[in-house]
């Protein structure tokens, strides 16, 4: 009995991942986040990205852009290894479009080493496309882009610090 209860928890909890592009979002941030020597939750990155996902990253090297254009399962295995400090998503922006089966997501987000230092290590402007299918929102794109101190990101309403 008791092992029936927790198959049926695990099923429950795993669908609810993918109930709204808002929760989706969400989990993925906090699927990224984790302690000093440990990595990201791969099992439930897996389960957010579409099979086909497609991720880019700008990142500013010596003054230029790099992109970095992977598929979500070769994104997701970078991020499958122990890392030497902690590594903390706070998503402090965040605005929803949707449309049936598509939604797309903007969403500001801080990094921080150390969870409970006051000022991030950097921040970042994220857009994220969901698509629902088999009755779940999953992720097909991310784009995202580390500020460049020469182009401060908008915050608008939100707060350093104040994780949504």
């Amino acid at each position: 009995m008791r092992f029936i209860l927790i198959m049926f928890i695990t099923v429950m909890s795993c669908n609810a991942l993918a109930s709204s592009p808002e929760q989706v979002v969400s989990q993925f941030w906090q699927a990224l986040s984790h302690d000093k020597n440990e990595k990201a939750d791969i099992t439930r990155l897996q389960k957010l990205f579409h099979s086909d996902a497609t991720v880019f990253g700008v990142h500013l090297k010596e003054g230029k852009h790099n992109l970095m254009v992977k598929s979500g399962t070769d994104f997701i295995e970078l991020l499958n290894k122990p890392s030497k400090s902690g590594f903390y998503e706070c998503e402090i922006v965040r605005k929803v479009e949707r449309y049936d089966h598509f939604s797309q997501i903007y969403s500001v987000v801080e990094t921080r080493f150390n969870q409970e230092k006051n000022t991030p290590e950097f921040t970042g402007v994220n857009s994220i496309q969901l698509v629902k299918t088999k009755g779940q929102w999953k992720i097909i794109s991310l784009f995202y882009q580390v500020e460049n101190p020469k182009h401060p990101i908008s915050v608008d309403e939100g707060i350093s610090g104040r994780c949504i």
